[in-house]
């Protein structure tokens, strides 16, 4: 991938939309293409960051493990998604893995690039504060949902969150993909797989979606809105 073309994939990040092509250009130049096979970590926790990433195509978790082998899924970011801004903003090591679950292509952005470019864009920079206080947002209501919120409203949410965002990337179909298995969409609404199939049945059942292995094609979206009968 040259570096015009990695310019014009970094245009597609909403922290640099907009930026002054001459600045794009200078952070193309810390900015290189990985590919990532399914399984593949691509850190580990306590791994120095260098970098954030930004999936081009494909699907990755971001995960907690304790020494007992128990996993916590943080995050599942999906295509056009970014992740490690904050830890390399923080100059820290990485709190969690990083694993991809499908076959994959990132683009890597070098800290010292992407700090050179924040520092002296205000554009950058402004957007970069919104995009922060958009996941702390978001970091709230999932702890919200975990404290206060049942089983079948988490899935509720979290079907309703998956088709905000795909409308926001311009794709209007009511088809949420799950990620590879049932235990990592479990472990990221903080649910047992037995729970979340159980709550996914129910759904099915009341004709609000339908199931076709890892594709939920919500049938009934206002039923679904509000709260699929919670």
């Amino acid at each position: 991938m040259d570096a015009y073309t990695i310019a014009n994939v970094l245009n597609r990040m909403p922290v640099f939309q907009g930026l002054d092509p001459d600045m794009l250009y200078r952070l193309s130049m810390g900015a290189k293409e990985i590919v990532v096979d399914k399984g593949e970590r691509v850190f580990q926790k306590g791994d120095r960051a260098h970098g954030f990433y930004f999936v081009i195509e494909g699907k990755f978790k971001l995960a907690f493990i304790s020494s007992r082998g128990t996993e916590k899924v943080v995050e599942i970011v999906h295509k056009n998604q970014s992740f490690g801004e904050a830890v390399i903003l923080a100059d820290s090591l990485w709190p969690y893995y990083s694993q991809a679950l499908q076959d994959s292509r990132l683009l890597y952005v070098s800290s010292s690039a992407f700090l050179e470019v924040v520092s002296a864009e205000r554009t950058a920079a402004d957007l970069l504060l919104r995009n922060m206080a958009r996941r702390l947002s978001q970091l709230f209501s999932d702890m919200e949902a975990f404290c206060l919120m049942t089983s079948k409203e988490r899935v509720v949410g979290y079907l309703l969150r998956e088709i905000e965002q795909k409308r926001q990337h311009g794709n209007a179909d009511m088809v949420v993909e799950l990620p590879d298995t049932k235990a990592n969409t479990a472990s990221l609404l903080n649910l047992t797989p037995e729970t979340f199939s159980r709550v996914i049945h129910t759904l099915e059942r009341e004709e609000i979606i339908s199931v076709s292995r890892r594709n939920v094609v919500v049938l009934d979206l206002p039923r679904l809105q509000q709260g699929g009968g919670c």
